[in-house]
This record gives C-alpha cells, sequence and structure tokens, in this order.
C-alpha cells in the first residue's frame, strides 16, 4: 500500500515564497519577456487586464468597453497609437463631460430651461465641443506667439479665461437659455483645465506632438479625477518603450499592477466587512455628522472611524491610481506609479510624494516651481518654504475650490463661501506642516535605533494626516467649526 504524503507547512511557506519571487519577477524573466512580444501574449496580457478592470467593478460598462477596444487596438494597429489615443479620449470626453457629480446635478437642472425638444446631451455635447474648440483656439495661439508674455504663462492665461467664463455665467440671469449653455462650458472647462494646462505648457518644450492632438486630449479615456495621471504627451513620451523587448517588459510591469490593484480592492471590500459590517463602526464623515446633531458616537467609535477612514483612504486612492498607470502600461509609456507604499515615509513631504504622486507633481509643477524660481532668490530656507506655500496651500485650495464651484449657480456668495472653509483650513494646515518638515534641522538616521528612525517617524506622519482628513471635505455637510470639534472631542476636550 502506498501513501501520498502532503507537503509540510515549511515547505509549503516556501513554495510561495518561490511562486511570489517568480509573479514579482515576471518581468526580468527571459521567457516571460518572450511569451510577451508573440501575438498569443499580447491578447493574454490584455485580456488579464480587462478581466481585472471588470471583476474589480471600479468602471462603469461603457468606460470598459472604450479601455478594452482602444487597448487591443493600439496593440494590433501600434504605429496608429496617438490617433487612437486622442479619439477614444474625446469620446471619453463627451461620455464623461463632468468629473464632478456636481456639475452633472447643475447642468441637468439647467436643461429643463432650454427650448421644447432640446435634451440634455445636446447641451453637453455643445459645451464640450466649444471648450475643445476654444483649447484648440489658444494652443494655435501660443504657438504662433511664442515670445508674448501672455502665451509665456499659460496657465494664468487659462485661469483668467475661465475666472471670465465663471463672473459671466454667475451674471446673466440664471433662467435664460445663455445660463444654461454657460454653466455647461464651465463645468467642461475646468473638468478638463489641467490637461489644456499641460498641454500650453507642453508646447514651450520640444515635444513634436502635433497641437491638434493636444487639443484633442483634454481627457485620459482611461478616466481618473481631474488631476492628469501620465499628465501630457510630452511626459508620457519620456517614458516610451524603445524597442519590442522593452513594450513587452513594460506591459508586464502594467499587468502586475491591474492584478495587485485588484487585490487591493479585495482588501477594501473585506475592510469595509469587517470595519462597518461587524464592528459597525460609521464613515468619518458620518461620525463627524452626528457629532454636530448632539447625536455623537462614543470616544472609541470616533477613534476607529477616524483610523479606518486613513487606511480606507489609502487604498482607494492606489487602487483607482493603479488601474490607470496599468492602462498606461499597457499602451507602452512605464510612467511611475501614482501611489507607492506612503506608510513607509518618514517625512510629510515623502508622504505626499508617495501618496498621490501625480497630484503633487501637478502642484509642483505650476505653483511650486513658478514662485521658486521668481521670488526670495537670496534666502533658500524662505525661497522653499514659500513655494511650498503656494503649491500645497494656494494651488491645493484653488484647485479643489475651482472643481466645485457650481455651487455658485445656486447659492448666494455668502452662503457658497463657508463651504470652502474646511478645504481652507486643510490646504494651510498642510502647507504649514510641510513647511515646519523642511525647516527641521535633523533629520533621523539609522544609528538612533529601530524606534527614532523605523516607528517614530512614521507614527507622526500618520496622525498628521490621519487628523488632517478630519478637514478634507468640500461637500457642504459638516462646517469647520464642527470639524475642529469634533477632532478636539478625540482628546476629551
Amino acid at each position: 500500500m502506498s501513501f501520498v504524503t502532503s507537503q509540510s507547512p515549511v515547505e509549503g511557506g516556501h513554495s510561495l515564497l518561490q511562486w511570489r519571487r517568480a509573479w514579482l519577477t515576471m518581468d526580468q524573466n527571459p521567457a516571460a519577456q518572450i511569451f510577451a512580444t508573440s501575438l498569443p501574449g499580447i491578447l493574454c496580457l490584455h485580456a488579464v487586464v480587462i478581466l481585472a478592470l471588470a471583476v474589480s467593478f471600479e468602471f462603469s460598462r461603457a468606460s470598459l468597453a472604450l479601455i478594452a477596444l482602444t487597448l487591443f487596438a493600439i496593440a494590433l494597429m501600434p504605429s496608429r497609437r496617438l490617433p487612437l489615443m486622442v479619439g477614444a479620449s474625446l469620446f471619453y470626453l463627451f461620455l464623461r463631460p463632468f468629473r464632478v457629480e456636481g456639475w452633472t446635478e447643475l447642468v441637468r437642472a439647467k436643461s429643463a430651461i432650454l427650448p421644447a425638444g432640446v435634451p440634455q446631451i445636446a447641451l453637453q455635447f455643445s459645451a464640450v465641443a466649444l471648450v475643445v474648440l476654444l483649447g484648440a483656439a489658444f494652443l494655435y495661439w501660443q504657438r504662433a506667439n511664442k515670445n508674448n508674455q501672455i502665451a509665456k504663462r499659460p496657465v494664468l492665461a487659462l485661469m483668467s479665461v475661465w475666472s471670465a467664463l465663471l463672473l459671466i455665467a454667475f451674471a446673466v440671469p440664471q433662467s435664460s437659455y445663455l445660463s444654461a449653455v454657460l454653466w455647461a462650458i464651465v463645468g467642461v472647462f475646468i473638468s478638463s483645465f489641467w490637461y489644456l494646462a499641460y498641454a500650453a505648457v507642453d508646447q514651450k518644450s520640444k515635444d513634436a506632438t502635433p497641437t491638434l492632438a493636444r487639443a484633442g486630449f483634454l481627457r485620459g479615456f482611461w478616466g481618473g479625477s481631474a488631476t492628469p495621471i501620465g499628465k501630457s504627451f510630452g511626459y508620457l513620451n519620456k517614458f516610451d518603450a524603445a524597442n519590442e523587448m522593452e513594450l513587452a517588459i513594460t506591459r508586464l510591469k502594467g499587468l502586475k499592477l491591474a492584478v495587485w490593484a485588484l487585490i487591493l480592492t479585495g482588501v477594501v471590500k473585506l475592510l469595509d466587512l469587517v470595519v462597518s459590517g461587524n464592528m459597525a463602526v460609521p464613515s468619518l464623515h458620518d461620525a463627524i455628522l452626528a457629532q454636530a446633531a448632539g447625536q455623537g458616537f462614543s470616544n472609541g467609535v470616533n477613534w476607529a472611524s477616524l483610523i479606518a477612514n486613513y487606511f480606507s483612504d489609502l487604498l482607494i486612492i492606489a487602487i483607482w491610481g493603479h488601474f490607470i498607470v496599468a492602462v498606461i502600461r499597457m499602451m507602452g509609456y512605464r510612467i511611475p506609479r501614482n501611489t507607492r507604499n506612503p506608510l513607509a515615509s518618514r517625512s510629510l513631504a515623502e508622504f505626499w510624494n508617495r501618496y498621490f504622486f501625480y497630484f503633487k507633481e501637478l502642484l509642483v509643477d505650476f505653483f511650486f516651481y513658478p514662485a521658486f524660481m521668481r521670488y526670495f532668490k537670496k534666502n533658500t530656507k524662505v525661497r522653499v518654504a514659500f513655494a511650498t506655500f503656494c503649491a500645497a496651500g494656494l494651488g491645493n485650495f484653488l484647485y479643489h475650490f475651482s472643481r466645485e464651484t457650481y455651487v455658485f449657480a445656486d447659492l448666494a456668495i455668502t452662503e457658497a463661501l463657508p463651504i470652502f472653509y474646511p478645504a481652507l483650513f486643510y490646504s494651510m494646515a498642510l502647507a504649514t506642516g510641510l513647511m515646519i518638515s523642511q525647516w527641521r534641522s535633523a533629520a533621523p538616521k539609522p544609528e538612533d535605533g529601530f524606534l527614532r528612525y523605523e516607528v517614530l517617524p512614521r507614527l507622526n506622519v500618520c496622525a498628521f494626516f490621519c487628523f488632517l482628513k478630519i478637514f478634507d471635505d468640500i461637500s457642504g455637510e459638516g462646517s469647520l467649526t464642527e470639524r475642529g470639534s469634533f477632532a478636539l472631542s478625540l482628546f476629551g476636550i
């Protein structure tokens, strides 16, 4: 009689480690690289990535179909990648012209005052077409007038255009047809603003992308927030695969990132099941509102809500960022991740760089560097601190303020402005924390010991951003005072 012996726990663990190592180093495996260059390999890699996106439920059916068709088309016709990217991005812009639900609701309400027979979709399509034409006209004008002072500062010029459109939309009679058209244009313009800003800055470089292609790339077909992950064609081209083997490696890295994002999606669902379901811990938003209404939870529950919100936020940002970067890598652009192990950060600046890389890059590109290059050149510390304040403080607030200005269509200024007070406090506190972090004369060193080098700095970073999240809100629910009261109540004050 023969017996089948099972693996011991040690052997099983060793086997799992081998599988993990093989997976993580897949892009360095010559056999995997060769497979990824073949037609069956290309189709297999794309199918797995699309499946990961579908199983995650992070994408609508329409968005998923657009991503799948575009990726497969680019894989089969690599020489047509640029027009395919631009065409898909334009289609997505028409499909989802607004990046914030508030703009969609506003335009839906405004469409009721349109002439009979004119549907909301016609208003949206018209607004998108006008914004694309406006963006193209600006880019062509900038290219033809490189020495013009306005052309040299395109972001300021674009912000002036947006401000003028907003003021006009605010000033015209709100019951008029013109009001509906203007608010739709303002919503599309600000939803595409940072893509257009990157396109304008790109034109000042030596990147050879045609102006018409830049004008059509006002929203990546892969979706995401108003922050351009992948920035612009000029940035993408810096990470373009130089040959077939590099393309295969880049796609393998995209595959690994998509699968990792899918695993993190499962972690989030499990966390939600345990924390919100079994433990009945409310969301941080609900905990703040409950206390403001005089029906607050216990201090232990509030602490649990705060900590759970912090980790949940990190995971959610990582998931959709990983999926988007995976899609971009499947096209051959080996761009950096959007989120990269933020819990390893030992300083506030390092966390900001690891947490939401492309938003940090936006603030640095459009606010930090311009301020750094122009002001306080004789005092390095003041120069860096002022540039940091312009980016993390003013730029951060301007980004969120401009994104939510639909509230001015229905509310008086005195009613609308308090909505932004928590975000203003958040931005100023973040800028202050970053400046203090920069001024610290001595950073922790390995010789300081495990506790002072590995543990305490990371706990300080986590605590800072954990509490800062209490004020990271522009919903209009929970005033600055109520949020401050909630933060103090955690310490029994």
